[in-house]
């Protein structure tokens, strides 16, 4: 079984600037990201915007429970060189539409739509492989799914609710589903949201095409993933 070391390593580089910027108030902004900051020379801020979180107590335990969720799931199932490329490649394509269009901010769950996308992709030898591929679909609605209840008013809460358990009958009932349906249920939540200008859609396409270029190019053997 693969030890996850480089999830652990992630999750603490990640939850200790995290965790810190609520006794130090000045932390957040010091590292988010910030557009015209970035075009003024600060271009560091794309890389420390990943370890501090700009959506609260709740959005910070959130980041951290999906990074320990996923991370642990993509490691085992991917390995470790496949994980680092897309975890970056979420992170590339979330910062990078971050920078372009003018959206300060901060948080992980970018690079966390890179590996839900290399998840939802996930085929070969490993058992487990319908799990991971409904995690991944799960994670691009919920990473959305904040977007309604963001609105205060109680339809934006119901909508959100359904969203969130509609995508939890995909983990439950994967068995039963056609394989191409998180891949399907993946790409629509990343092409809404780009509609929406959420920079979690540019992060799930960016994850879902380092996926697909990683698959074509390396395919998963019984020798590349551990045994489930």
């Amino acid at each position: 079984m693969v030890k996850p070391f480089l999830t652990v390593a992630v999750f603490v580089i990640t939850a200790v600037p995290s965790l810190l910027q609520f006794v130090l108030p000045g932390l957040e902004p010091a590292l988010m990201r910030d557009p015209a900051a970035i075009a003024g020379g600060e271009w560091w801020r794309l890389a420390t915007s990943l370890i501090v979180q700009d959506g609260g107590a709740i959005g910070t335990l959130f980041n951290l429970g999906f990074l320990a969720v996923l991370g642990y799931v993509a490691e085992r199932a991917l390995g470790r060189g496949r994980w680092v490329v897309l975890y970056l490649s979420g992170a590339v394509a979330g910062e990078a539409a971050g920078f372009l269009l003018d959206q300060p901010g901060a948080g992980n769950s970018v690079a966390l739509c890179g590996l839900a996308g290399g998840l939802v992709l996930m085929s070969g030898p490993s058992e487990r492989a319908p799990l991971e591929r409904a995690l991944g679909a799960f994670y691009a609605v919920v990473s959305g799914a904040w977007l309604p209840a963001a609105s205060g008013a109680t339809w934006g809460w119901v909508v959100t609710v359904v969203l969130v358990v509609a995508a939890a009958q995909l983990v439950n009932h994967r068995e039963r589903l056609p394989s191409w349906s998180p891949v399907a249920v993946f790409g629509v939540a990343a092409v809404v949201l780009m509609v929406l200008r959420d920079l979690h859609g540019f992060a799930l396409l960016g994850g879902l095409a380092a996926g697909w270029i990683s698959n074509a190019r390396f395919p998963l053997t019984p020798g590349r993933t551990s045994p489930a």
